[in-house]
């Protein structure tokens, strides 16, 4: 089982944060957990779970920020859960995807996608939690290898792009864990376990 943690970094490039996780494959899919520390908007912490398919579609997503809580699963043609006891029914298709702020959602993506790809994501803000849908695209960019704080990893480089604001990033994905992620996540703990990517240097 694969665990880690990464600093989290704001707009202006101050850590303003970390996310200890652990991943493991299983035979129904794969799960993410994560424990999440940061200051922005306000100190605060945060609980990430998701559970994915062996085709890497959702199955379930569930966030807890301490003020606000969210559990979705898709059923159908519509995106259903539990907004702060309120209960909310999105629109939903196979070929959505969902994101908030960690990389498991954006590793989740990659695992889904095959070349360059202009996504439909429903995007849950930070901190609220609110949904909304957002256009994002993904280009790979080659197997690499990469350097990190804690080694150097064999991955896919992937490029980045929220089409609504502009904003854009460089991603490494190495097995089912990002190991690098620029401007936002930098992996500073990492034990690979018996299933994680493995330092090559």
């Amino acid at each position: 089982m694969p665990a880690g943690r990464y600093a989290v970094f704001g707009d202006d490039g101050t850590r303003i944060g970390t996310e200890e996780f652990r991943c493991a494959p299983g035979p129904m899919g794969w799960r993410y957990f994560s424990d999440i520390q940061t200051s922005d908007p306000i100190p605060h912490v945060e609980t990430f779970d998701v559970v994915v398919d062996t085709g890497w579609l959702p199955v379930r997503i569930r966030v807890d920020t301490g003020d606000h809580h969210i559990v979705l699963e898709p059923h159908g043609g519509s995106l259903q859960g539990v907004r702060d006891g309120v209960q909310i029914d999105l629109p939903w298709e196979p070929d959505r995807h969902l994101d908030y702020l960690t990389p498991a959602t954006n590793l989740i993506t990659t695992r889904r996608l095959t070349g360059t790809a202009d996504i439909d994501v429903v995007y849950l803000a930070p901190f609220t939690l609110e949904p909304t849908l957002e256009r994002q695209r993904y280009e790979p960019r080659g197997d690499v290898d990469v350097d990190t704080p804690v080694g150097r990893f064999a991955a896919t480089r992937w490029g980045y792009t929220s089409l609504k604001s502009g904003w854009t990033s460089d991603l490494w994905v190495a097995g089912d864990v990002v190991v690098r992620y620029d401007r936002l996540f930098e992996l500073e703990w990492f034990d690979p376990g018996a299933s994680g990517p493995q330092v090559i240097g």
